[in-house]
């Protein structure tokens, strides 16, 4: 890992609050004091998986996921935030260049302007770059460009650069080849602008009544203009905070039989059982109640948590950002990848994938 630029300190301790964090307690009580009396005769109870089921509630956080909207690369403002597209370049900030001499391809640049969460110390666009003589832990550069030296004035060109970059994420940098050429429009904008005038509200709508027409004018398109544009994303803003935490689906099903269990308790069941009961009514609604908290996790997102796959979030440092598959582009075989932030160790990427 290596760093340009200032290092900001960021004060991490964004997790839960509030209501949210005494419902996380109270589950966490609960399964605690469930799983301290299960014994052998209460075999549905599955104490690795409820154990997991803890770890992910206590590993829980919040974030914001990103809002974007698809730009051509030529119309992409490179002093905002950006994913997979032309970011601030200038003569003390240039384009950086792996250990061997060749380009890396940018992954994200983040305006701190835009954050949702006022973090200490913070200010500027954080930039993330991905190499291409990494091996297969993809070595990445993380810097952060202070706004007093992020002016437009500033700026230099994208560089000219006519082979893929081939890093870690598919096709990151495949919008290169369209950045140096004459604007066009894609695609799906030629295609609906003649949907138009023959009656239909978009190229989609055609596609479904006149397939035909719609093969035609896509190859008109082709001989026209070529490949399709490579759309890049401008990052707008971020949606409202929700709590992230990624239980896996075995958890969620040694939940499920922790209310079987119960009920088939209740049918038939020993004074010495009423304990056991009691606590698996109070782990089923506090788990109920959790659910209620955790909204949809969506990526990338803002701070957040991940997915465990070759490594547990609570083993890492909180992350600063979190990315799963970006449209088709993923990370390996179904994999996800973050950037992470402590005050010791400074700024740190990693990824894996199943």
């Amino acid at each position: 890992m290596e760093f340009f630029g200032k290092i900001f300190r960021i004060d991490m301790n964004h997790f839960l609050s509030g209501k949210t964090l005494d419902t996380a307690n109270k589950l966490l009580a609960t399964l605690d004091q469930l799983l301290s009396v299960a014994t052998d005769k209460y075999s549905a109870i599955e104490e690795h998986e409820l154990r997991g089921l803890c770890s992910r509630v206590k590993s829980a956080r919040s974030g914001f996921p990103f809002v974007m909207e698809e730009v051509p690369c030529q119309k992409v403002d490179r002093l905002g935030s950006v994913l997979l597209g032309p970011v601030f370049t200038s003569q003390p900030y240039p384009w950086p260049m792996d250990d061997n001499a060749e380009p890396m391809a940018p992954l994200c640049q983040l305006d701190t302007a835009l954050f949702p969460v006022q973090m200490d110390a913070v200010e500027g666009l954080v930039q993330v770059w991905l190499s291409q003589s990494g091996d297969q832990q993809g070595e990445a550069l993380v810097r952060v460009i202070p706004s007093a030296e992020a002016d437009a004035s500033l700026l230099t060109p994208v560089i000219p650069y006519e082979s893929d970059i081939e890093v870690l994420l598919p096709d990151a940098a495949e919008w290169l080849r369209d950045f140096h050429s004459e604007l066009k429009p894609s695609k799906n904008q030629f295609i609906t602008e003649a949907a138009l005038k023959l009656g239909h509200a978009s190229a989609d709508a055609l596609e479904d009544t006149d397939w035909d027409e719609w093969i035609r004018l896509a190859e008109i398109y082709g001989d026209t203009y070529g490949d399709d544009v490579v759309m890049c994303s401008q990052i707008t803003g971020f949606a409202e905070s929700r709590i992230y935490c990624t239980t896996t689906l075995d958890q969620q099903n040694a939940v499920a039989k922790l209310e079987k269990l119960k009920k088939k308790l209740l049918e038939k069941s020993t004074p010495e059982d009423a304990a056991v009961i009691a606590l698996l009514h109070d782990v089923c609604s506090a788990y109920e109640a959790w659910r209620d908290c955790c909204g949809k996790d969506e990526y990338p997102c803002f701070l957040g948590t991940f997915h465990h796959i070759q490594y547990a979030a609570d083993d890492r440092d909180p992350p600063l950002l979190c990315f799963e598959s970006i449209g088709l582009r993923e990370w390996g075989d179904g994999g996800n990848a973050q950037v992470f932030y402590s005050k010791e160790k400074g700024f740190s990427f990693d990824w894996s994938c199943s």
